[in-house]
């Protein structure tokens, strides 16, 4: 693995517009481009290591702003009305709020774990897959949720107009990247399985073979 330096010559960057307007992933082409050895991070051939390690890194960033989610709605809850009723008086708003209560407070907990283990001088590990599971899919249901509360307002995303500066609307786009970024729901579920619960792996017939040596369709 190697750090490049995105201005050099040779690499022409393209953002990618995401259906929220933001442009936070880019396709990036190479021609002719070199790195200098010093640019190296870690060894060679452990690169995958040092991937790894930025993905739990992100899964721990992930279940860090997870809880935000959860404290946007409970402030909405509080003051909006909805024909004239309080919100935080609906049964079903109320059963809502108290379970996704029980997660914030998980996925908080969670954090404060990942955040002890490293101001020990220790690495983030699989519990950064449970935040992510959980906070990913909270936020995201916690945005649909709200939305459909807000009817034919929900369907304004417009930061003047909008309802909460249209903070729900923008949730409910940006939410299901979350739950891509740092590996899918799938792969969260299978390190909590293998590394957590200690279950067997799935069956892989390239276990233990190189990338390159996998056979393929092009010969």
């Amino acid at each position: 693995m190697f750090i490049l330096d995105m201005k050099q010559p040779g690499v022409t960057v393209e953002p990618i517009k995401q259906m929220d307007g933001n442009a936070h992933f880019n396709e990036v082409f190479f021609s002719d481009a070199e790195i200098p050895d010093e640019y190296r991070l870690g060894d060679v051939n452990q690169g995958w290591g040092a991937a790894l390690l930025v993905l739990m890194n992100e899964r721990m960033a992930i279940t860090a702003v997870a809880p935000d989610g959860f404290d946007g709605f409970l402030a909405f809850v509080k003051t909006a009305e909805i024909a004239g009723q309080p919100l935080r008086d609906d049964p079903q708003v109320r059963d809502r709020l108290a379970h996704w209560y029980a997660q914030h407070a998980g996925v908080d907990a969670s954090y404060m774990r990942m955040i002890t283990a490293v101001s020990k001088g220790g690495m983030p590990g699989a519990e950064g897959a449970v935040g992510k599971l959980v906070g990913g899919k909270m936020n995201q249901d916690i945005a649909n949720f709200t939305l459909g509360l807000m009817g034919e307002a929900g369907a304004v995303h417009d930061p003047v107009t909008a309802m909460e500066q249209a903070h729900f609307q923008d949730a409910a786009l940006f939410s299901p990247g979350i739950r891509l970024a740092g590996g899918t729901d799938e792969i969260m579920r299978n390190i909590i399985a293998e590394q957590i619960l200690g279950l067997p792996q799935e069956p892989r017939a390239d276990k233990g073979i190189a990338f390159k040596d996998i056979p393929s369709g092009n010969g």
